[in-house]
């Protein structure tokens, strides 16, 4: 094909990006909500966090009032550092309303410990 024919045609390209991550065991970050009609229901999810980080999630089984939510499996390293009350009640006001019954939604959550003391001189 000579130059004319291509300034004719118009050139096509295709952008290719790629992005590598670590892989992660388990897979599922630091929470997961599931939902009252997801496939994977709270123990069985709890089941597999502990096959796969044996010790590492704590399953909360949430009341009716958390709708859609029917459970969380967090972290235990977060769970240190904020009340588990705090943290749910953070998930369900924030991602609740943009659930359904059958989402399992996994959260990445940052903590980030900050304190601040005035020391006496001398």
């Amino acid at each position: 094909m000579n130059s004319d024919s291509a300034s004719k045609q118009g050139e096509r390209s295709i952008r290719v990006r790629l992005l590598a991550q670590p892989f992660e065991i388990p897979p599922m970050r630091d929470v997961l909500l599931i939902g009252r009609r997801a496939a994977i229901g709270p123990e069985a999810a709890r089941r597999m966090a502990e096959a796969l980080a044996p010790g590492q999630f704590e399953l909360i089984r949430l009341d009716e009032r958390a709708r859609p939510v029917e459970a969380a499996l967090v972290r235990k390293s977060h769970l240190r550092l904020i009340a588990s009350e705090s943290l749910i009640g953070l998930l369900i006001e924030e991602f609740a309303p943009h659930m359904e019954e059958e989402d399992v939604l996994r959260i990445d959550l940052d903590l980030e410990l900050q304190v601040e003391r005035v020391v006496r001189l001398g």
